[in-house]
């Protein structure tokens, strides 16, 4: 019994030296941290959903579409669930709560 759990010790200990030398951990990608500015759009096509930069403190995610769909409006005080009618000029509140 002493035999195994002793060659289970050491075969992790060898285990984690060989991937701390060969740098296992280093080749994971750090995030990428992007700073909008206002009107910066930043688009994500393959998920069809943006996020628009209205003012310094107001921010506006969604679908890359207005008509028929749902948007999240983000403020430092409040945020706002809108939903636009078929023409996208007119938006609906859904819900609406402070911060």
């Amino acid at each position: 019994m002493l035999k195994i759990g002793l060659t289970a010790i050491v075969t992790a200990a060898l285990c984690v030296g060989v991937m701390a030398a060969t740098g296992v951990a280093s080749q994971q990608k750090q995030a990428r941290v992007i700073n909008l500015k206002v009107t910066d759009r930043l688009s994500l096509k393959s998920n069809n959903f943006q996020c628009l930069v209205l003012t310094k403190k107001q921010v506006a995610c969604g679908r890359n579409k207005l008509p028929n769909q749902v948007h999240v409006y983000f403020e430092p005080t409040q945020l706002q669930v809108v939903r636009f009618n078929k023409a996208g000029n007119q938006a609906t509140v859904l819900f609406k709560i402070a911060r």
